[in-house]
Formats: structure tokens, sequence, C-alpha cells
């Protein structure tokens, strides 16, 4: 009994002493109230968590390894190793240089090799803070499961307004066959022409084998078809698979071109894919544009009917009837005429 007072003892004066030395540090000066710490994203890590409990956790049936937690901010010191107004993106970069941070910058992970491009906001001048709000870095007070839940920003927020940013205002031409054509899109499917996907990450040790910025892949989420990518996890002599959708910065002004999807339907849009898929609630391999499908949920099936075939035979039999159509009258009008 007496073991299991001091245990509970412990933990109190712990509790305790992390909220005080809070108090008695940045919030001897600033004002802490709007900011619930211990909720952020950057302290919980809970989109990698559940990431890989979704999927590489399943598969070794192990629980996520220490190794995934590399980047975890305990304090306000991690991002503010020294009293300063506001973080620099180099700050951001001491955990996100990995992948989006350095991408943002035209490099691949970690900062050691060229990408292709810099994103268009960087080169524009733009810093993290100019997109990403504080109160969610800080912590709002929800718990988010996912990145993707917890940020706010949006291509249309800037892109379809008067909103000026760091003393710059966005352009967007709406009357494009292609934005009138793709509302569905996510911005970034398109605007985004490469992205850094890395293959076979070893939880032993936390080396890759190797990275690509050549595959590009589309997923749907939240109701618009979003860029995803696939990677694959080693442990011991098992190789798990997994699918999710990202949120490339890697930005230009020009697009893809059409054929990139189009013409590379099966690939793109993930056709028989058999590994896991990973992510907030709601994302799953999206249907090629063209694919024709009668959606049987609105009458209670939860199924779709794939009538590509149908649709291509009764266009063929519409034109065919045209094409007869007017050859017969042809033919008929040549008796009379002749």
């Amino acid at each position: 009994m007496k073991k299991l007072i001091a245990v509970f003892l412990v933990i109190i004066v712990s509790l305790v002493t992390n909220v005080s030395a809070h108090e008695d540090t940045c919030g001897r000066c600033h004002d802490l109230s709007g900011m619930d710490f211990d909720t952020s994203i950057h302290k919980t890590m809970s989109g990698i968590d559940t990431g890989f409990k979704q999927t590489s956790g399943k598969d070794f049936n192990i629980d996520t390894p220490e190794i995934c937690f590399e980047c975890h901010a305990d304090d306000c010191s991690v991002c503010h190793p020294v009293h300063k107004q506001i973080p620099e993106m180099d700050d951001c970069n001491e955990c996100h240089k990995r992948l989006i941070g350095a991408n943002y910058m035209g490099y691949l992970g970690d900062l050691e090799r060229k990408a292709p491009y810099p994103d268009v906001h960087y080169q524009a001048g733009f810093d993290c803070l100019d997109c990403h709000n504080e109160d969610k870095i800080h912590g709002d007070g929800n718990s988010y499961t996912f990145a993707e839940e917890a940020v706010e920003i949006t291509c249309e927020e800037c892109h379809l307004t008067e909103k000026i940013v760091n003393g710059k205002k966005a352009n967007y031409d709406p009357g494009t066959d292609a934005h009138r054509l793709h509302g569905d899109i996510q911005c970034s499917s398109c605007h985004a022409k490469y992205y850094q996907t890395c293959y076979n990450c070893h939880l032993e040790t936390g080396e890759i084998d190797g990275v690509s910025t050549e595959e590009f892949y589309l997923m749907e989420y939240d109701g618009k078809v979003h860029p995803a990518y696939i990677q694959t996890v080693s442990y011991g002599d098992k190789i798990s698979k997994g699918a999710g959708a990202i949120s490339p910065h890697t930005i230009t002004k020009d697009a893809r071109k059409c054929e990139e999807c189009h013409d590379n339907q099966e690939r793109v849009f993930l056709s028989g894919y058999d590994g896991r898929i990973f992510g907030p609630p709601g994302i799953a391999t999206a249907d090629p544009p063209s694919k024709l499908a009668i959606d049987l949920s609105y009458i209670g099936i939860d199924f779709e009917l794939d009538i590509t075939l149908l649709g291509s035979l009764i266009i063929l039999g519409v034109f065919g009837g045209i094409a007869v159509h007017w050859i017969f009258r042809k033919i008929t009008l040549g008796r009379w005429i002749g």
C-alpha cells in the first residue's frame, strides 16, 4: 500500500512540475491562457502514431517504435531554443527537413541533395508562419488525430479572394478549361509536379533504401482528389505497404500535362492496389476519370455499378445510328435527285 501511495505521489509531483515549468519560464512573461500545447500535434505526434498503427503496426503486430517519435516536441524550448520573437524557417526544419520543409526550399530530405525545384511560395518569400496558424502549432485545446485535421489553410483562401499575405496578392483564373473541368480535384494534384517518396524504411535503423521524385498517385479524401504516395516499411524480413494522401510543398505556377493522368489512369489511380490505406476517415482510392459508375447507395445498397462498357456501347450506338441514318438518307435522296 505504501508503494502505491509513493508511486501516486511521484506522478502528481511530476505533473505539477511539468505544468509549473511552463508557468515559471515562458508563462512569467507570456500569456499562455489561449494555448494547450499538450493537445497539439507537435507534442502528441498522433498523426504518425495512428498512421503507423493503421499500416505497419497491423502487418508486424507491433506498437509504434520510438524511432518514429524522434521529432517529438516536449515543450516550448524545442521550437524556441533561445528567446526571440518567433521561430524562423530553419527552426521548423530542425524536424521538417526530412520531407516537406526540405522540398519547400528545393531540396530532398535532410537538405543534402537538390530537388527538381523549390515551391513557388518559397520563391515569393513566404515563410512557414505566413500560412500556418500559430493557434494550431501551439495547440488550440482540440485533440487531432491527423495533421490534415489540424491544418486550416487552403489554396482557395488566398487565390479566390483579395487576401494580401506578406504584401502579395495571389492570382487565379477561374475561366481556364482545366479549372472549370476539375472542380473536384485538389489544386496540388496538378500544381505539385513532383514530391518526394521514400522506399523501404528500416524500423531497426531508420535508414531508407532509396528516394524518388518520379512517383505520382491520386487518392480521394474529403470529397476531392488529392496527391498520394505509397511508402514501404521493413521490419526483419517482412515488408509493409501503405498508401495515403499527401500535401506537397512543391507547388508551381504551371500545372501537370493532361496525359500524365489520362494516359496512365490504372497506375495513377492505384487500380488493383493491394496494400493498406492510412489517414483520416474518408480517405480511399479514387475512380479514374473515364470510369462510369452508378452509385447504388441512394437506394440503400453500398455498391457502385460499373457501367463503363455499357456507356461506351451506348455512345457507339448513337454515333452508329447517326451514320446509318445519314447514309440511308443520302441513298434515298439520290434515287429521287439522280
